[in-house]
C-alpha cells in the first residue's frame, strides 16, 4: 500500500469537494479554512506533483482569462485510482479508529 502524507490526503479531499473549480488558489484557500494555518504553494505543488505522477490526479488546462494576465488556469480532477485510494484510506484509518472509545475509556476512568 503506496503511503500518503495527511496533507496529499487532504487535498484528495478537497479537489474531490471542489467538484470541478480545483486549481491552485482554490485548494490551497480551502486547504488553509479547514486547517487554519497557513500553506506554502510549494509544499502544495510538491503534493499536486507527486498525486499527479502517481495517478491519483489528472490536469486539465483552462481557457486563458483576462483576470490572470491572459494565462490559462492548470485544474486538477480525481482519477479512478485517486477515488480507490481514498476509499483505501477511509477503510484504513475506520479499522485503527475502531476501539478507540472503548480504549480511551479504560484510561480516563484510571486517571
Amino acid at each position: 500500500m503506496k503511503i500518503l502524507t495527511r496533507l496529499e490526503e487532504n487535498v484528495l479531499l478537497v479537489i474531490l469537494k471542489l467538484e470541478g473549480n480545483a486549481y491552485i488558489v482554490t485548494i490551497k484557500t480551502t486547504l488553509e479554512k479547514s486547517f487554519k494555518k497557513n500553506i506554502s504553494f510549494g509544499a502544495l505543488y510538491l503534493s499536486l506533483k507527486r498525486l499527479t505522477r502517481d495517478k491519483y490526479l489528472r490536469t486539465e488546462i483552462g481557457e486563458a482569462t483576462s483576470q490572470k494576465g491572459g494565462r490559462a488556469k492548470k485544474y486538477y480532477r480525481l482519477t479512478r485510482e485517486g477515488v480507490m485510494k481514498l476509499n483505501e484510506i477511509r477503510s484504513l484509518q475506520k479499522k485503527m479508529w475502531s476501539d478507540f472509545d472503548k480504549l480511551s475509556e479504560k484510561i480516563l476512568e484510571r486517571g
